[in-house]
């Protein structure tokens, strides 16, 4: 099975792979944050981040009352990195050969969180999710 991997290391960022794909169920199978801690910080993401991908937006797939079509990723502010698994089945867009990401408080409040090298921000978020077919087999 095709894997896709995804790094993101900005708030609104462009991502851009070799190819696109065609739409089909995705299932996100890791998820991996990392934070530089030198010390204390004052910065706190309230629970985590939240992630908005394009090719999930308008299709409905995470259905909640506080952020449709975006993933939520739990840590603790102190945590440095944050490896976490899963078995999520998504039913995906056609996903472009390049599209936006945006990056968020986990309550959606205040400042978004900062990707750099200062205390207690994000280095990167890793993405990992499994698919059934790179190419469009069944297409006419």
């Amino acid at each position: 099975m095709p894997i896709l991997h995804i790094r993101i290391t900005d708030n609104n960022q462009i991502i851009k792979l070799a190819k696109g794909i065609h739409a089909q169920q995705m299932t996100l199978k890791r998820c991996v944050v990392v934070k530089l801690e030198r010390g204390t910080s004052t910065y706190l993401y309230k629970g985590g981040v939240t992630l908005g991908l394009d090719f999930f937006r308008g299709g409905i797939e995470i259905a909640s009352n506080i952020n449709n079509d975006e993933i939520s990723i739990p840590f603790k502010d102190n945590d440095t990195v944050v490896d976490t698994r899963w078995n999520l089945n998504f039913n995906s867009e056609d996903i472009n050969q390049a599209f936006q990401t945006s990056v968020t408080k986990y309550d959606k409040t205040g400042v978004a969180p900062v990707f750099g090298t200062g205390d207690n921000e994000l280095q990167s978020i890793d993405l990992y999710f499994e698919y059934a077919q790179l190419y469009q087999y069944n297409s006419y």
